[in-house]
């Protein structure tokens, strides 16, 4: 897959200054900079702000004030006061102020995490003095925070900039520093720049540190040593790079990865794989000089266990990119305004990811609560941000989202522009159900070859109405009872299994029914309509060595 020119032509820093200057010259007397990373953001507005002819003054709690100039401007060391006062550094500007000097360029002052003491009252006071006064000075004050909302009695006096991960100009150059920094490395074991970029495209969204920390940790235990030279798949770096993402995908409580699945594993749905299959080369640059854009992503809705969570393995298996599951019931927080913040954060990690699927399971139950009483709005807050994000986000995110009751979904969730389509799944059709029931065999090391075409006609016609977990379920306990028989695996095992399951197309009848009424009026059926077709019986040929020859009534 060819990368677009937009993605490898990416320079984070260079569109942060861009902003900070923007700003600056646009009267924003205090400006906020969130960010996940603290010390390269520090580095980056020195460069910013010293590159323009403009001078700095930096806080922070252990050195107090410091001054960088061009030379020291990537420097620790820098030569502080000691005073790591927050009320007499905050106040330092004022005195500049009253200093009424005139300067055709600016005097800034950075302060490096100073989030503990914004919910001061004279922090906010202050704050809301020099958004008033400083745009007619030469003054600007910057306040360096992590990625979190400050206070609002301080955010509504300030602007905000985001300082964004490495683009991929800079991952490129932090990955050539990597790779050259290995002992013994020669121009016969280099990376060819395709697979660099390729590599680069992979640690989309990571810090520099953390790219750099897992391409050497990839390098140290992947890479083949040969005398003095080393070898290493871009494969494997893609493999550690992977692993450091689900470190950071661990650290949120609403975040998932989950594994991936071959679209071999799923039964029938040929629309659903047709549509995906299309897609799948939608993100390159070919495509996009066409005129093509990313696909936004789509709804599955359908009776439960109908393998809708199965199929979004599947198209993300398929895409080639990670699956992150967003669980919607973890949003919600008792403190007023967090809810939304905890979904702000969770999506903006989706994008640090990108490109990946983002995968938004029974979104039906997360947002029960829509209208109901007691809800104060927070649902609804918390559906508008996601519904804008799904409008405006430029990022390659193939979001999929699933639903039971889609009574329970709002209408602006599935209109066209948010999604590509929508999908439905009902019940299995004869041929589905035994391209299933192939596919269970095989996984557990057994064949549907091993049963007589009578016996599989029998188990098509018992398990009529059944969904296909369920009989997911039957080849399991049919097994359970096989082998505390010391039998092999029969069909009538399978059929006892079945027979005393109570199947949900029985169980919740009159719900399906309107399921599938809804589905057929209004979605992309994810299956075609069934045809004959014998070739389903070699899904799933076992490897197993019989030691005795088959016969209808042992398999009976």
């Amino acid at each position: 897959m060819r990368i677009s020119d937009e993605v490898i032509n990416r320079h984070s820093e260079d569109e942060f200054a861009a902003a900070l200057q923007k700003y600056s010259d646009s009267g924003a007397g205090v400006i906020h900079v969130r960010t996940s990373e603290i010390v390269r953001a520090t580095i980056a507005v020195r460069k910013t702000v010293l590159l323009d002819g403009s001078t700095i003054k930096e806080w922070d709690i252990l050195n107090g004030f410091r001054d960088f100039d061009v030379k020291t401007m990537y420097s620790f060391n820098g030569k502080g006061d000691g005073n790591s006062d927050i009320g007499a550094a905050l106040g330092a500007p004022l005195l500049e102020v009253f200093k009424d000097a005139k300067s055709d360029t600016y005097q800034y002052f950075v302060y490096v995490n100073p989030q503990y003491w914004m919910e001061a009252p004279v922090t906010s006071h202050l704050i809301q003095q020099y958004s008033h006064i400083l745009p007619s000075s030469p003054i600007r004050i910057i306040l360096i925070t992590p990625d979190e909302a400050l206070p609002d009695t301080v955010s509504e006096n300030l602007v905000t900039i985001r300082f964004g991960s490495p683009g991929h100009v800079e991952l490129r150059e932090s990955l050539d520093t990597v790779l050259s920094s290995v002992s013994g490395s020669s121009g016969e074991n280099e990376i060819p720049s395709e697979e660099k970029d390729r590599i680069c495209y992979a640690g989309a969204g990571m810090g520099k540190d953390s790219f750099d920390m897992h391409v050497s940790l990839a390098i140290v235990n992947k890479a083949a040593v040969e005398g003095d030279t080393y070898r290493i798949s871009p494969d494997d770096i893609i493999e550690g790079i992977g692993e450091g993402k689900t470190e950071i995908i661990n650290k949120n409580d609403l975040l998932e990865l989950l594994p991936t699945e071959s679209m071999s594993d799923i039964g029938g749905m040929e629309n659903l794989k047709e549509w995906v299959a299309k897609r799948s080369n939608c993100y390159t640059d070919d495509a996009i000089d066409f005129g093509i854009e990313s696909p936004k992503g789509m709804v599955f809705v359908g009776v439960p266990g109908s393998g809708k969570s199965l199929a979004a393995k599947a198209v993300a298996k398929e895409l080639g990119v990670p699956l992150v599951r967003l669980d919607f019931g973890r949003v919600f927080n008792s403190l007023v305004g967090k809810s939304e913040e905890r979904m702000r954060v969770a999506l903006q990690m989706v994008e640090n990811m990108a490109p990946c699927v983002l995968f938004c399971d029974e979104i039906d139950k997360g947002l029960g609560g829509i209208g109901g009483s007691g809800d104060s709005g927070t649902s609804s807050r918390v559906l508008g941000s996601f519904l804008t994000w799904l409008q405006e986000n430029k990022t390659p995110v193939f979001t999929m989202v699933t639903a039971n009751n889609v009574d329970g979904l709002p209408p602006e969730l599935l209109r066209r522009g948010r999604f590509d389509a929508i999908f439905s799944t009902s019940l299995p059709s004869e041929r589905e159900r035994r391209e299933v029931l192939a596919i269970h065999l095989k996984k557990r090391g057994w064949g549907i070859d091993e049963f007589s075409k009578a016996g599989v006609n029998k188990i098509m016609t018992a398990s009529n109405g059944y969904v296909p977990s369920e009989i997911e379920s039957a080849v399991k306990d049919g097994l359970i009872e096989a082998f505390n028989n010391d039998e092999d695996l029969k069909v009538k095992h399978i059929l006892q299994a079945l027979d005393e399951m109570v199947p949900i197309s029985k169980a919740f009848e009159e719900k399906i029914q309107l399921m599938t009424l809804w589905a057929k009026n209004n979605a992309t059926p994810a299956s075609r309509p069934d045809v004959v077709d014998e070739k389903v019986v070699s899904i799933g040929q076992s490897r197993r060595i019989r030691t005795k020859p088959k016969d209808d009534k042992d398999l009976h």
